[in-house]
């Protein structure tokens, strides 16, 4: 491995020369690594976000507890608004929820004796906190909420293909900001492609890297096409296609190449593409819903916020061009018996099947609860302004189901054709240690905390939670502390392919990943139990989709929209939106309210540096 501070300027020349030309590779010796020094910490610090104002006599009710609706709620709690957030279930976080699971595991588990074991640890899916995540960075450095620590040469991007061929992007080590070139020269000894495809992938990398978000031609040129119709039109070959980036968009979007747009892995790549450090993750600490996201309850509750679980919105009071109130409609009296899933919030009526799991999410039945009378009943809430932050299925019940009373214009018709993605989270267990270790390996020969399956049916992104990975610097890596010292191997994977296994049961799920996993790890023994999280509620990112979503402020002026599924003309994804929708809300609502103190400066996502003003200069990602 090449060692920082042996690299020579020659060194760093010829490999410019390699993958982008001399004239390029020189010019990038002479630039600094950002223009933005404060997004180059791991948890940039940005003093004028750091306030605690006194109560203004404003309330604010926020439709839905997920991330973005406890961010907005924690920021709007500490510039002086009463906050009132309605969650449809009994857990908070949204596809960041975590809860306790006392069966999973075998029944003859010592752990299951003691009255008192709280079961394991039942998280919505693994879920990794990328470098470029500078708004969330910041959100929970002023909170003193902290991440993980990672091993510094700890890499995620390991590939496996059903057909045994391996493939890692290491890790750069060249100083900043020639590290992106070392990326490119890495992406050429990708063992997944013959040797005569490698500079396409490079080239096709490129092209992405150069990509500008803030342009809006660019963007609506990639939103226009799948993906596979722009590897064509880029010349580039569909074994390379469906190789290398289907694993990449089904770990990122749970999609492949002919459904979602161009501009799913465009994005990704431009947010990447500024520093070494951007490609790097972090993992909540375990569980997150104690360790993150109660305490944003918390937080909220202790600036005499209110927080409404099983709580379904379902209609709008209005006086003129204004919401007035929101309503939770009354359960039926019949049948007499109604229950709601505290996990997924869905109600069940009897007489549906039930067995051993929610019919719709998975979740076992220790957590559907019976409502109560007082959850069954009509109840409304006044507020000065209100925040939808449901995900896309909650947002086109509520909107569908109002359409004449929000105005049918295009900005609620654009939300009723966004696209939702299902993905079934599977976790298997079995019995002893050391068959992943022996196989599933990094770049440096060390058991490998994760892989990208490429060319499988139903593994997708897949890691192993009972992992425990020591590194030169004397930190450990480990998706779950549960299981590591455990003589048990726990594996997760990620369906995105969930309409070849709709239908199944739990078991039947089980035993056609336990397949697949059996040709990766041949002495792999049958699993002892698992589980099926099934989720249908991720932000799909279709062709057309982009230019469909609703800005964060709504034709009504007191309703705002914010998550993953709304537009603002900022390049974040994922978690990172749902921060950087939560703060443009919060400053929309201060303008609203006339309050001068308190906005939130938004970071860019990712490092803006010369190094991509140089790519930019030097291709274009339009072809």
């Amino acid at each position: 491995m090449i060692k920082e501070d042996k690299v020579s300027r020659r060194g760093f020349i010829k490999g410019a020369a390699v993958v982008t030309g001399a004239s390029v590779g020189a010019a990038a010796l002479a630039v600094p690594l950002s223009r933005h020094p404060e997004v180059d910490a791991e948890y940039p610090e940005v003093p004028e976000n750091k306030v605690e104002l006194p109560p203004n006599g404003k309330s604010v009710l926020i439709i839905g507890g997920g991330l973005s609706g406890l961010q907005a709620g924690v920021e709007l709690s500490a510039r002086g608004f009463k906050v009132i957030i309605l969650e449809r279930s009994g857990t908070p976080g949204g596809k960041l929820k975590s809860w306790r699971d006392r069966h999973f595991g075998p029944a003859d588990d010592p752990a299951k004796s003691d009255p008192a074991f709280p079961g394991y640890i039942r998280e919505h899916g693994v879920h990794a906190v990328w470098g470029f995540y500078n708004n969330l960075r910041e959100f929970l450095g002023r909170h003193g909420w902290r991440l993980s620590d990672m091993p510094n040469d700890a890499s995620i991007y390991n590939f496996l293909d059903k057909d045994g061929t391996e493939s890692h992007l290491r890790n750069c080590n060249w100083p900043k900001p020639y590290d992106k070139l070392q990326l490119l020269l890495n992406a050429r000894e990708v063992k997944h492609l013959p040797e005569s495809e490698r500079n396409d992938f490079v080239r096709l990398a490129m092209r992405l890297m150069s990509f500008d978000y803030a342009d809006p031609k660019q963007r609506a040129y990639m939103d226009g096409m799948s993906f596979l119709d722009y590897g064509r039109k880029l010349g580039v070959s569909e074994p390379l296609i469906h190789k290398i980036c289907d694993s990449l968009l089904e770990m990122a979007y749970f999609d492949n190449v002919d459904k979602v747009s161009a501009l799913t892995l465009a994005n990704i790549f431009q947010l990447v593409a500024g520093a070494a450090d951007d490609m790097k993750v972090n993992l909540y600490m375990n569980p997150v819903g104690e360790t993150f996201l109660q305490p944003m309850v918390d937080y909220i509750r202790s600036h005499g916020g209110e927080i409404h679980y099983n709580t379904e919105v379902s209609g709008f009071e209005m006086n003129g061009k204004r919401i007035t109130r929101v309503l939770a409609a009354a359960v039926p009296s019949a049948p007499a018996k109604v229950r709601r899933c505290s996990i997924c919030g869905n109600l069940i009526y009897d007489g549906m099947e039930v067995g051993h799991e929610c019919p719709f999410c998975g979740a076992h039945t220790d957590m559907i609860r019976d409502m109560s009378e007082a959850d069954r009943g009509a109840r409304s809430w006044q507020a000065d302004y209100y925040i939808s932050a449901l995900d896309i299925p909650g947002a086109q019940r509520l909107v569908g189901a109002n359409l004449q009373t929000l105005g049918d214009g295009p900005y609620f018709r654009n939300i009723l054709g966004l696209h939702a993605k299902a993905v079934f989270v599977t976790n298997l267990w079995f019995d002893g240690k050391g068959y992943w270790e022996r196989k599933i390996k990094d770049a440096d020969g060390r058991p490998a905390v994760c892989f990208f399956a490429t060319g499988f049916q139903h593994l997708g992104i897949t890691v192993n939670r009972s992992l425990r990975v020591p590194f030169p610097d004397r930190k450990l890596m480990s998706w779950s502390m549960e299981y590591p010292d455990r003589n048990v191997t726990v594996i997760e994977t990620q369906i995105a392919k969930t309409d070849l296994v709709e239908g199944k049961s739990t078991n039947e799920i089980a035993a056609l990943c336990y397949q697949e996993l059996k040709a990766v790890i041949p002495d792999l023994p049958p699993p002892r139990s698992a589980y099926v999280n099934r989720w249908h509620t991720y932000t799909g990112y279709h062709v057309g989709d982009e230019q469909r979503r609703p800005p964060v402020q709504s034709p009504i002026d007191n309703l705002l929209f914010i998550g993953d599924l709304s537009f603002v003309p900022h390049p974040a994804v994922f978690m990172e939106k749902t921060n950087v929708t939560a703060k443009w809300a919060t400053n929309l609502i201060l303008e609203k309210a006339g309050i001068k103190e308190g906005h939130i400066k938004i970071l860019m996502s990712g490092t803006p540096s010369l190094f991509t003003d140089l790519m930019q200069t030097t291709t274009q990602v339009q072809v």
